[in-house]
């Protein structure tokens, strides 16, 4: 990780002293982490299965921005998402706690993702804002609604609030499920315990529009999305 490091502290110095007028949208970071774990994961015999990706690339066809939303059990569901998505510029909703991660935290603030203070009225409302200007900028967000990774691997409940910027700017949700991520990487690995190769996949669903729901029947058609595509074992009980 010390390479990525480095080339994000580097892409940080160059917007400091540009004064962000080189790269605003961020694209370089998203660009050299997407490389970096990309990489990572051929080498360690981590890339997951993808499932459905003709659903994206017809998607992205229409040059609409769109949020991705995931279930979260392991650190390898960033890099898992980041890989489904592709090359394509596009910023994660993460919580703030994220940004004091070594390495990740680094890579977090360079390439402009959104951090959430929850205890923060006033930072929940200017991340808001900032992730709707994103994505009517044509900026894809992502987003693990759950809010933190789930120890047992099930479904939990969804954070209220957790497809406001989407629903706010009427743009898509395209569900996505991770399959066995944390079978890959279980809770309190810093790396991979055995390779996702024939155990880890990735199921892209049908894009939900936002456009005629209310948020709470948005939440609900992703939720049921994502569950059609979860084994027995990761079902929500």
């Amino acid at each position: 990780g010390i390479p990525w490091f480095f080339v994000c502290k580097m892409c940080q110095f160059m917007y400091w002293i540009t004064g962000n007028r080189i790269d605003p949208k961020r694209r370089l970071p998203v660009f050299f982490s997407h490389v970096w774990g990309v990489t990572l994961m051929h080498l360690t015999r981590c890339y997951p299965v993808m499932k459905n990706v003709k659903i994206l690339e017809d998607f992205y066809k229409q040059k609409r921005p769109a949020m991705f939303v995931a279930n979260h059990c392991s650190w390898m569901d960033i890099p898992f998402l980041g890989a489904t998505i592709g090359w394509r510029n596009y910023k994660l909703i993460s919580k703030k706690e994220l940004g004091i991660v070594p390495i990740l935290g680094t890579a977090i603030k360079a390439g402009g993702n959104i951090m959430i203070d929850r205890s923060d009225r006033r930072s929940q409302l200017k991340t808001l804002k900032q992730g709707i200007g994103y994505l009517k900028d044509g900026i894809h967000l992502c987003t693990f609604p759950e809010g933190t990774r789930s120890r047992t691997g099930r479904l939990m409940k969804f954070k209220n609030g957790a497809f406001k910027m989407a629903y706010k700017a009427g743009a898509p949700i395209i569900p996505i499920t991770i399959v066995n991520s944390h079978k890959v990487m279980p809770t309190g690995w810093m790396m991979a315990m055995r390779p996702a190769r024939g155990l880890a996949e990735v199921i892209v669903h049908e894009p939900v529009e936002s456009e005629g729901k209310t948020e709470e029947e948005l939440a609900q058609a992703v939720r049921e999305s994502m569950i059609k595509g979860l084994p027995e074992d990761q079902i929500p009980l």
